[in-house]
């Protein structure tokens, strides 16, 4: 076994994290002394964070976005290495939680907001990205304070799913959110598949009283289980594994990051409105096959169509063998237009 590079981190969410403080530091005029003033931490502890040692506890996220003056939601560890198939799932969630629709036209695919708040969020985002756009050089600085600074007025009523069980600090409601959709689908998924618990347990290679456990939504798999799980049903690495967003602001964060990571752009349609378009990557045909499949549900809106577009989300990866072979003979998947992208969002 080769040695272990010891510059590489273990961890590349905690390493983003500790890029982002250090960056926000700089940005400030702030020394790691300072910073740990204000935010009432040890100056060895922010250093730590810096150098990605510690993953920042949750608690100290709040103070440490106090004393850098942005949302503490920007301080979130996104896995900016999660494959298509895991960025696909999230931006499908994001969509069905906070209000979205898919479409497509010759040259690209979008998601397109439908809530008020996400409209008006979109919006300001497409005039941010388009005046770091006329000079990156100069503006990406700014541009990411921007990003990290974002947040607007929304109202509770409009985000049922989400409300009143949110706290941008508490970690048990992404939890909860997270065990009680694994419950749902894991039932959903053996059930599909025509298996019983038993049958499962042995399958996988997972006990009774554990898979029971996540069925009644009481534990959440480790990463082993969830791909033994996986497996066993015949699912995306990404089929059961959900994620918690919280706020609209907390979404819209996640959503910048996704964003990035996924290679969308925000821009206006030709009606003028918001868009996240695609740039001629996998998320194109992710998107296109997304919109035909809503469209069928809508027309057929009968549980069993329900069901099959439930397993065909837990099933889909945008990068498979067989999908890209779709996209290439779609003329969704140009490697001509990398060559043409703007800088990303």
């Amino acid at each position: 076994m080769g040695k272990k590079n010891p510059l590489v981190p273990r961890n590349r969410q905690n390493c983003r994290l500790a890029e982002k403080l250090r960056c926000l530091r700089i940005h400030r005029g702030l020394t790691q002394k300072q910073v740990a003033s204000v935010a009432g931490l040890d100056e060895s502890t922010v250093r730590n964070y810096e150098l990605a040692r510690r993953t920042p506890k949750s608690e100290h996220i709040g103070r440490l976005a106090k004393a850098f003056a942005v949302k503490p939601e920007s301080l979130m560890r996104f896995n900016d290495r999660a494959l298509p198939v895991e960025q696909f799932k999230m931006l499908w969630e994001i969509a069905e939680h906070y209000g979205f629709d898919f479409g497509y036209g010759d040259d690209f695919a979008y998601m397109a907001p439908t809530s008020d708040y996400f409209i008006t969020s979109l919006r300001r985002w497409v005039h941010a990205y388009g005046e770091m756009h006329k000079d990156e050089e100069s503006f990406r600085d700014s541009y990411e304070l921007w990003k990290d600074e974002f947040h607007d007025h929304f109202d509770k009523a409009d985000f049922p799913d989400i409300y009143p069980d949110y706290d941008p600090l508490d970690n048990g409601a992404a939890r909860r959110w997270t065990s009680n959709k694994l419950s749902a689908a894991l039932k959903d998924a053996r059930n599909s598949a025509g298996l019983t618990q038993e049958q499962l347990a042995e399958k996988s290679g997972i006990s009774m009283f554990t898979l029971r456990s996540y069925e009644q939504g009481k534990r959440v798999p480790r990463q082993k289980q969830m791909e033994a799980l996986s497996e066993a049903l015949d699912l995306s690495v990404a089929g059961l594994d959900f994620h918690y967003y919280g706020s609209p602001n907390q979404a819209m964060h996640y959503l910048f990051a996704i964003a990035k990571a996924s290679n969308l752009t925000p821009v206006e349609n030709e009606n003028s409105e918001p868009i996240l378009r695609t740039n001629g990557n996998w998320a194109e045909w992710a998107f296109v096959q997304l919109s035909d499949k809503t469209e069928e549900l809508k027309k057929d809106p009968a549980p069993a169509t329900q069901d099959e577009f439930n397993h065909w989300i837990a099933t889909f990866d945008p990068l498979s063998e067989e999908e890209s072979a779709k996209a290439h003979d779609a003329g969704r998947l140009r490697t001509d237009a990398f060559n043409k992208l703007p800088p990303k969002a």
